[in-house]
């Protein structure tokens, strides 16, 4: 008996340390919960054809989840070894050690705040620092689990962060900021780039924001916006106009977007060169099919259709959405 029970008694801890420290790595979104799936078009399709807003729209997603998701690579690999310490109310990975050209040690922190409350932390130094403090925040972030692997929670990029730990003279910089609710349907992800730019690319520091929503059906939306001075270098207009873009689609992939320009020189330029007009933005509208083809477009003022290359074509009738939804952000 006593025999047995110490051959035992060695598994029953392992599985239960096991079963803790499930508890800490569950808490952690997982990539498939943070992605944006914009349906992408795999069809061979004559140039010109293809809406130009659903191209933006996909485009868009696929740089979001470049700049979101990369991060959940390394802390995959991380969550799936046992952690280095484990108790109650936190479990810590690491730091790991550096193996060939690997130039950093990572430290991955998940704290219990109470019951169905978390926070958790993604910390990086260079392999020839060994103290506490050079430590550096890359990502960090709370979650609030529930049941049937969804949850709510933040999630924060400190990008200017990696300054201090790459060897170049420039890197991406700007903060990240995520808000996911998988709870709802559809579920929701709203994402803050602030000051972000990658200064390799002399790309100067912009902000945006977007709103994205997927149903189980694979149905959605996107919502995204950036201030931008549309008029380059052109003398006399330095101010920054606002370009927001409602994209809709169905669970077939047919779907619409409606942008609104707004705001900088936009009023004045419509006052300029449309005479009485009580417009102060620019409309247009773009309704593609389920291979992303353009069924209708149009431009409101419709005195701009000639400048914006959207002259009114195609069916209305054919659009998934019969009526104009703009960018809420």
């Amino acid at each position: 008996m006593l025999k047995k029970l110490a051959i035992a008694l060695p598994l029953i801890l392992a599985a239960t340390a096991c079963g803790r420290a499930q508890m800490f790595t569950s808490a952690v979104p997982t990539k498939d919960q943070i992605r944006m799936n914009v349906p992408a078009n795999n069809q061979a399709l004559a140039a010109g054809d293809q809406s130009e807003l659903y191209l933006a729209t996909l485009g868009i997603s696929t740089s979001v989840n470049g700049g979101v998701l990369w991060v959940f690579d390394v802390i995959d690999a991380i969550i799936h070894t046992p952690p280095t310490t484990l108790d109650e109310d936190q479990a810590v990975w690491g730091p790991s050690e550096p193996r060939g050209l690997e130039r950093l040690a990572y430290r991955f922190t998940v704290n219990r705040v109470e019951e169905g409350h978390f926070t958790y932390k993604l910390e990086a130094r260079l392999k020839e620092n060994t103290e506490e403090s050079d430590f550096v925040i890359v990502f960090d972030g709370e979650a609030f689990p529930g049941e049937d692997d969804r949850g709510t929670g933040t999630l924060n990029w400190h990008l200017g962060s990696r300054r201090n730990l790459v060897i170049a003279d420039c890197d991406l910089i700007g903060e990240i900021h995520v808000e996911y609710d998988t709870t709802t349907e559809p579920r929701m992800l709203d994402v803050v780039f602030e000051g972000v730019a990658d200064e390799c690319n002399g790309e100067e520091p912009t902000d945006s924001h977007y709103i994205y929503t997927e149903a189980e059906d694979a149905s959605g939306s996107m919502d995204f916006a950036f201030r931008k001075n549309i008029h380059g270098v052109e003398e006399n207009k330095p101010q920054e106009e606002i370009f927001a873009v409602r994209s809709r689609w169905l669970a077939t992939g047919q779907g619409r977007s409606d942008v609104q320009v707004s705001e900088g020189e936009v009023p004045a330029d419509l006052a300029t060169h449309i005479p009485g007009t009580s417009a102060d933005s620019v409309e247009i509208v773009e309704c593609w099919s389920d291979v992303f083809v353009v069924d209708y477009t149009d431009t409101n003022p419709d005195e701009l259709e000639p400048y914006l290359n959207h002259e009114e074509s195609g069916d209305a009738a054919l659009c998934a959405f019969t009526e104009a939804e703009y960018a809420s952000l």
